[in-house]
C-alpha cells in the first residue's frame, strides 16, 4: 500500500479586508482559493478544504458561502474550520474558549449551515489556530463527527492533553480518530517545528518527506499563495510559494511513492483499525545542515516583514 499524503487548506477569511483571504484578488489574477482549485487540478490532486463559516455579518457570511458552494462544485473535500469568534464572541476566538455545550452549539450550527449551503454534512473538523481541547473531542462526539485534524505537537494553542500527542500519524483520543499534523524536530535549536512549505526552508521539507512518514499531513491555506505586508494593505502574487508546491507534490509522488487522499478517504480506510493498528511514527530530527538553512529562512522572513 502506498504511503497517503493529505493536503489540507484553511479556508478563511482571516483579518484580510474585501474578503482577501479567501480570493487572494491582485489586479486582474486570482491568488488566492481559485488558483489553489486550479493547482490542484492540473497537479491531479483531491484536496480538503477545512472551511470557516462563522462570518460576523451577512457579507462575511455570503463569501463564505460562495467559498464552500466553489470547493464543493469542483469536486473537493469539504469540511468544517471552527474560528468562532466573530459569529460568537469576539473576546473568545478560538472553540476550546467555550463550554461543551457552547461548543457544541458551535460545531452544530457549523454543520447545519454547511449543509444548508451544498446539502451534505461536515463529518471532519479542524479547529482554527489549533485551538481545541478535549472538551471539543466531546463536543464532536455528540455532533456526530468521524474524526478530528486539530491534535498538533507543534502549537501552543492546541489544548488537546494526550500521550498519543508525540508523534506523527493518527490516534484516538477520548474515543475519537485524530490525525496529528507532521512535524519534526530541529536539530540545532530543538523546537518542534512543522512541515510547512511556507515557514519552512524546502531543504527541511525535502529531507522530512525523505525520511517515508505515513500519513504526511500538509496544511496550507486559501491566502498561502498571496504575499502581503504586515498591516495587509498590499498584495503581490508568491511564484515561488507556487513552485515549491509543484516540485513538493512531485517529489512526495515520484521519489518517495506517495498517493494523494483526501482526509475523508483517509479517515474511511482507518475507522475500523484497532487503536494499536493505527498508523504511528516518531518525529524526525533534522539534519544540522537543513536545520540551517531552516533558520536563515526565519531569519530573512523577520526582516522582509519588517521592512515591509
Amino acid at each position: 500500500m502506498k504511503r497517503r499524503l493529505l493536503l489540507t487548506v484553511d479556508t478563511e477569511l482571516s483579518n484580510f479586508p474585501d474578503a482577501q483571504g479567501l480570493w487572494g484578488r491582485v489586479g486582474d489574477e486570482d491568488w488566492g482559493l481559485e488558483r489553489l482549485l486550479d493547482e490542484f487540478d492540473g497537479l491531479q490532486i483531491a484536496a480538503t478544504f477545512f472551511v470557516d463559516v462563522y462570518g460576523g455579518d451577512a457579507r462575511q457570511a455570503g463569501e463564505q458561502r460562495r467559498a464552500v458552494e466553489r470547493i464543493h462544485a469542483r469536486g473537493h473535500d469539504v469540511q468544517l474550520h471552527t474560528h468562532p469568534g466573530p459569529a460568537f464572541d469576539p473576546a473568545r476566538p478560538r472553540l476550546r474558549d467555550y463550554s461543551l455545550a457552547e461548543q457544541q452549539e458551535i460545531v452544530e450550527s457549523g454543520c447545519r449551515r454547511m449543509e444548508q449551503w451544498i446539502g451534505e454534512r461536515p463529518v471532519l473538523h479542524r479547529a482554527g489556530d489549533w485551538g481545541a481541547d478535549n472538551v471539543t473531542l466531546q463536543a464532536l462526539k455528540r455532533c456526530g463527527m468521524r474524526a478530528d485534524f486539530s491534535a498538533s505537537p507543534w502549537s501552543r494553542d492546541c489544548g488537546i492533553v494526550s500521550d498519543a500527542i508525540v508523534d506523527n500519524g493518527w490516534a484516538r483520543i477520548d474515543g475519537m480518530l485524530c490525525g496529528l499534523g507532521t512535524c519534526y524536530r530541529d536539530r540545532i535549536t530543538g523546537r518542534i517545528r512543522r512541515v510547512d512549505l511556507g515557514g519552512a526552508s524546502f531543504r527541511e521539507v525535502r529531507e522530512i518527506v525523505a525520511r517515508g512518514i505515513d500519513p504526511l499531513f500538509i496544511t496550507l491555506h486559501s491566502f498561502s499563495l498571496l504575499r502581503f505586508n504586515r498591516a495587509r494593505t498590499r498584495f503581490s502574487g508568491d511564484d515561488d510559494y507556487l513552485r515549491r508546491l509543484r516540485s513538493f507534490c512531485a517529489i512526495a509522488r515520484e521519489r518517495h511513492g506517495y498517493q494523494s487522499s483526501t482526509a475523508l478517504e483517509a479517515v474511511e480506510a482507518l475507522e475500523g483499525c484497532a487503536d494499536a493498528s493505527l498508523p504511528r511514527s516518531a518525529l524526525p530530527t533534522s539534519s544540522v545542515w537543513s536545520s540551517g538553512t531552516g533558520i536563515l529562512k526565519s531569519i530573512g522572513g523577520r526582516v522582509m516583514s519588517a521592512v515591509a
